[in-house]
């Protein structure tokens, strides 16, 4: 087939250019020989006069389902064939297309630049030259702030923490908190990616820098950056009582801001799994964490979890604690684990039936028809 659709007219290629590019996608990993022709049909898809303008909304969907984007896939998934070797450089057939891509003069290749971007870790490692040259500028807010919000869009469709290119993009990463509701779903991403490089900064970040990122994050990024710390703290297992006491706390006590003035219900609910997740360390992250927790309309799952870490028996007045900052007017219906931890947090305090808090959990429970 490809000898046949490169002795096409330039016309003929142009109404067929959506099929052929997705064609030379799903062959990229797998075809054998005619490179030549690969490369050539590649380039005459590149040179299409595309009418369909660039939109800024949902810029990795509509890269990854233009003809441009199918084009950049098919060359890295050729690329990927080979055995990469940090340093080793871009082969000479490659890097003109992948410069030419870069070129912010051409609108249409922005749909290539999402991806180069979504690859970013792999072009830096392998030609740190070319990638320091013509693709990381594209981070950079100052440069173009469309071109930066598609560049970190790409790479935040499935990104990790590689702590050299963090520290060529430092600048360009911490600003994006500022422009963290550009990003729709894929900002998320990003709150969690800075959380996970503020529990282990190293030396590519100071703590007032994570701090002051952070700060500028909205609520829902904090929601997203507390989730990335239950997340983080779950995944512990053997350690968790060294990971809160030497990485979570920390960052609370120093990063995570000390004003209140963007708390919400729901970062009040990550945060209080995130007591729960402490386990042993329950008590200590619940002091920490109080001036944060708030009651919240569904603690269902919340109070499911503390249940199911047999904490209510374990530390009682810790739980009872949790339970009334967490459950109040706000709450719609009582959870349905909420009589099982107030049962066991009064069979190893019994003394807490003479308690407020306790007292109150149970005459909402008596109100809802629960016992």
């Amino acid at each position: 087939m490809g000898p046949v659709l490169a002795g096409a007219p330039n016309e003929v290629l142009e109404a067929l250019a959506d099929g052929v590019s997705w064609w030379l996608e799903a062959i990229a990993k797998t075809f054998e020989g005619h490179e030549a022709l690969f490369f050539a049909l590649a380039d005459s898809i590149l040179r299409v006069d595309f009418q369909d303008g660039i939109d800024s909304d949902e810029p990795v969907a509509r890269a990854i389902n233009h003809p441009v984007g199918h084009i950049t896939e098919a060359l890295l998934r050729w690329w990927y064939r080979r055995s990469l070797e940090d340093r080793q450089g871009l082969p000479d057939n490659l890097r003109p297309i992948f410069t030419q891509l870069c070129s912010t003069q051409v609108d249409k290749f922005r749909h290539g630049r999402v991806l180069l971007a979504a690859h970013v870790i792999a072009l830096f490692r392998v030609d740190h030259e070319w990638a320091t040259q013509h693709l990381l500028p594209l981070f950079d807010w100052k440069y173009s702030e469309a071109e930066a919000r598609s560049a970190w869009e790409g790479f935040l469709w499935s990104p990790r923490l590689y702590r050299p290119l963090m520290e060529a993009i430092k600048p360009a990463f911490l600003e994006t908190a500022r422009h963290y509701a550009a990003f729709g779903k894929h900002g998320g991403q990003y709150a969690s990616l800075l959380t996970f490089a503020a529990l282990d900064p190293g030396d590519t970040f100071t703590r007032a820098e994570l701090a002051d990122a952070t700060r500028a994050l909205p609520p829902d990024g904090l929601r997203d950056a507390a989730q990335a710390l239950v997340r983080a703290l779950e995944g512990t297992d053997a350690q968790r009582v060294d990971y809160w006491r030497n990485r979570v706390a920390p960052y609370l006590q120093t990063i995570w801001p000390k004003t209140r003035d963007k708390i919400s219900p729901a970062i009040a609910e990550s945060l209080g799994r995130l007591c729960v997740a402490a386990q042993d360390t329950f008590p200590e992250a619940l002091e920490l964490l109080r001036p944060w927790l708030q009651p919240i309309a569904h603690p269902d799952y919340l109070v499911h979890r503390l249940h199911e870490a047999n904490l209510c028996g374990k530390f009682p007045q810790a739980a009872l604690d949790l339970l009334r900052l967490m459950i109040g007017p706000q709450t719609q219906w009582p959870p349905a684990d909420l009589g099982a931890c107030l049962k066991a947090i009064r069979d190893a305090a019994p003394e807490v039936e003479g308690d407020e808090r306790y007292r109150s959990l149970m005459v909402y429970l008596r109100q809802h028809g629960r016992k």
